[in-house]
């Protein structure tokens, strides 16, 4: 499934079986990575995510995977079509990055509450 639509791809990155995340290929880099992450769903991106750490994180990791054009993105594809093995490495490794990651709302709370930024004293 191909779409081009704001607000519909949280509730659908669920159901693929590996995504793409577009921007990639502009100078403003790459769409939201962790939406099909928390679905623990291989990543492709583009080359340009620099500068957005989990992108960065998570292609280190080996949760998202980088190509520089057409031809590497349907290798890309084919390769986690064929490997189940691989393609269910790389979605593992994403899920739990996210997993990994969770819980910063908390230590926002918690650091509030430390400074006492929220109190009347």
């Amino acid at each position: 499934m191909i779409i081009d639509n704001i607000g519909m791809l949280t509730t659908l990155y669920r159901y693929a079986a590996i995504t793409y995340v577009g921007g990639g290929f502009g100078k403003d880099g790459i769409h939201n990575i962790l939406e099909p992450a928390v679905y623990s769903k291989p990543v492709i991106i583009g080359p340009e995510f620099g500068k957005y750490f989990e992108a960065v994180e998570l292609v280190a990791a080996g949760g998202a995977l980088v190509v520089h054009n057409y031809r590497n993105l349907h290798t890309c594809m084919e390769m986690l079509l064929a490997d189940k093995v691989a393609c269910a490495e790389v979605a593992a490794i994403a899920g739990n990055y996210v997993a990994a990651n969770t819980g910063a709302t908390q230590k926002v709370l918690d650091y509030i509450q430390e400074k006492r930024f929220l109190s009347n004293e």
